[in-house]
């Protein structure tokens, strides 16, 4: 009986350990399995993080995600001997949410290059080569591409060019700006308009690609670009609204985005009514930084000329929004006037 009991007790203890030690082992597991599942859950996290409600935080005056051919972009001249050009800016927010930027560095890379249009092709617009150029008596047409005191030309003998990059600085509101500007003349006294876009409506348009890191999980924003002279009676037309979802009332909302764009040049002003919101700095500085604007309280006066800039993304911020319908906000809260 003893040998029997003592035998019953190891059982017993045998038991005990391989019962311990599964759970053991069961719990480093699991453990494992639960730091996995945290970093994967941290790394989507961090992909999901590149977005906000209001959408992704890496944007352009006039480039977007997707494909160049859904992004065609007119430069309108009101008279052909003018420049068509545009300002293209690259930033570390969605278009007017300065107050949202990015939370990493965004380093980026520019490529600008010649395109033609080929309905044939899926993209649509596509490279060209010194041999289509030639062949269409293109090689006088030229387009200057310009950040700061750097511009590359793109012609007949440079049809692509990659020398521009730069990076956008983490938590601040951070954007760079580059000009493009089609030749309109050559020749001296501007007689010769042999390469004049806008008139001549070349089957030549540029396109520009701006690549952000891969690391920031950010998409690449795109655009293809032309030069045209606007319709009669299209001149000297500037508006200003809020473009937030009206789906949901203004008091739903933080924040407002306002856009500012139109054709032809004059005098805007701007005003709100500071009691119900104001202007974000960066907006401000926007307008203000435009040549001979002034400021008088709640109010911005400054010139537009669509042919420099024809289109302004601007913030709001919220003072005292209860009960304003979006007809108020675009009526009395906000003001546009243009002469």
């Amino acid at each position: 009986m003893a040998t029997k009991n003592v035998r019953r007790k190891n059982s017993v203890i045998r038991f005990a350990l391989i019962a311990v030690v599964s759970l053991y082992l069961f719990a480093v597991v699991a453990a494992v399995g639960s730091f996995a599942a945290y970093t994967n859950s941290r790394n989507a996290q961090r992909t999901v993080a590149n977005y906000d409600a209001q959408g992704e935080r890496f944007s352009s005056s006039w480039l977007k995600k997707g494909n160049s051919k859904d992004n065609l972009v007119t430069a309108y001249v009101n008279d052909v001997l003018r420049t068509p050009s545009k300002t293209v800016t690259v930033c570390n927010y969605e278009s007017g949410k300065q107050t949202k930027p990015f939370y990493e560095n965004i380093p980026y890379n520019v490529t600008v290059r010649l395109v033609k249009y080929d309905g044939s092709t899926e993209e649509k617009y596509v490279p060209v080569d010194a041999s289509y150029m030639t062949a269409n008596s293109y090689t006088n047409y030229f387009v200057t591409f310009t950040k700061g005191l750097t511009t590359v030309t793109l012609n007949g003998s440079h049809l692509s060019d990659t020398t521009f990059s730069g990076t956008l600085l983490k938590d601040v509101a951070s954007s760079d700006a580059y000009v493009l500007s089609f030749s309109a003349n050559t020749g001296e006294g501007g007689v010769d308009d042999s390469s004049n876009f806008a008139k001549n409506q070349p089957n030549l348009y540029v396109e520009i690609i701006v690549t952000p890191a891969l690391s920031t999980g950010l998409s690449t924003l795109r655009g293809v670009f032309k030069a045209d002279v606007m319709a009669e009676g299209a001149s000297n037309s500037w508006t200003g609204a809020f473009t937030d979802n009206t789906a949901h009332s203004p008091v739903e909302y933080d924040g407002f985005n306002y856009s500012i764009s139109g054709v032809g040049e004059g005098t805007a002003t701007l005003s709100w009514d500071d009691t119900k919101v104001g202007l974000s700095y960066v907006s401000a500085q926007t307008l203000l930084s435009i040549a001979g604007a002034t400021q008088t309280g709640s109010s911005i006066t400054f010139s537009v000329d669509s042919d420099v800039e024809s289109k302004y993304d601007l913030q709001f911020y919220i003072v005292n929004i209860t009960t304003e319908t979006w007809e108020d906000m675009n009526s009395t809260v906000v003001t546009f006037e243009f002469s």
